[in-house]
């Protein structure tokens, strides 16, 4: 009989369901790897360039994370040629017969400023523009909106109030201490709480949203860490606190290598998912910012480059 009650409660915990925690987004999806395995056979079609970069204009660089932010950036270039520099894929060709770099930076603050490094030091671009998707913390912003950041900040550079051993941890007293940048003025590397976008590009940016109404493109503050937050409460404290529309992993830090560069930047994001008003991640909304982001070089080109 004991036998027979062992195995009835043996049956009963294998059928049970597993209640594991729920973390919402699950990790395997932050890259969005089963909209790249494809994306990846196409870059290994792509023909390595032979030699050093070469062009008589100054190329525009437009940087995207993951394969899903750059394969249509990349489809759009004409007489595309691969480079590889420490793993990073840079694909320079052209557009609108100028010269455009798209850099695939990888995920992350360490790998975006690596891969912005690498590209202003080898391409010496005109312009940078960092884009892809990003989370949202405003919400009255809804998946698919694309937010152009007016600046950005890294949420991560904080110094917390003390507080005793077991007193428990409150995020929200915390004073923004900034990341440090070259200041041309004074010389030499500084603190800088936010770092803004360059003029010409945001209201290039905003002439296309204006001549193309499919867009819904608004005005924002981007934020960037090394984190993916879905903790409502601390999401609504950077919205309140900072301003922060969305967040992501790499835009101030590429504003903060450009700024050391001297280089023109702007950030431009769409929201794959908004924690605070919707329980979906849209990786495949990437299109969307690649292309809106196309049309501001576009007018960026003719508007401004040759003028």
């Amino acid at each position: 009989m004991k036998k027979f009650f062992a195995l009835l409660l043996t049956i009963f915990f294998l059928a049970a369901p597993v209640h594991a925690q729920d973390l919402g987004v699950g990790l395997e999806d932050i890259s969005a790897e089963k909209y790249n395995a494809a994306i990846e056979k196409f870059f290994n079609t792509l023909p390595a360039a032979k030699g050093e970069y070469k062009s008589n204009l100054r190329p525009i660089l437009i940087e995207g994370a993951m394969n899903t932010e750059t394969e249509i950036l990349i489809r759009a270039l004409k007489n595309p040629a691969a480079f590889r520099e420490l793993n990073y894929l840079f694909v320079a060709g052209t557009y609108k017969n100028y010269p455009v770099v798209v850099v695939r930076t990888e995920i992350g603050v360490a790998n975006a400023a690596a891969a912005t490094a690498l590209a202003i030091k080898k391409f010496n671009p005109v312009a940078v523009i960092n884009q892809g998707t990003a989370g949202g913390h405003d919400p009255a912003l809804k998946i698919g909106d694309i937010i152009v950041g007016a600046h950005s900040f890294d949420h991560t550079a904080f110094r917390s109030a003390y507080s005793a051993a077991g007193a428990g941890i409150d995020l929200t007293k915390q004073e923004n201490i900034g990341t440090y940048a070259y200041d041309e003025a004074t010389k030499k590397f500084q603190a800088y709480e936010k770092f803004f976008a360059d003029t010409e590009l945001f209201n290039m940016a905003f002439k296309v949203a204006n001549t193309h109404k499919n867009f819904n493109v608004v005005s924002g503050v981007i934020s960037t860490g090394n984190t993916w937050l879905e903790c409502i409460d601390y999401i609504n404290f950077l919205n309140k606190k900072y301003g922060s529309s969305c967040e992501e992993m790499e835009t101030n830090a590429v504003a903060q290598i450009c700024q050391n560069s001297g280089v023109p930047f702007i950030g431009i994001r769409v929201l794959s998912d908004n924690v605070t008003n919707d329980n979906r991640y849209l990786p495949e909304t990437a299109k969307v910012s690649q292309d809106f982001v196309l049309l501001v070089v576009e007018n960026y080109i003719y508007d401004i480059l040759r003028r």
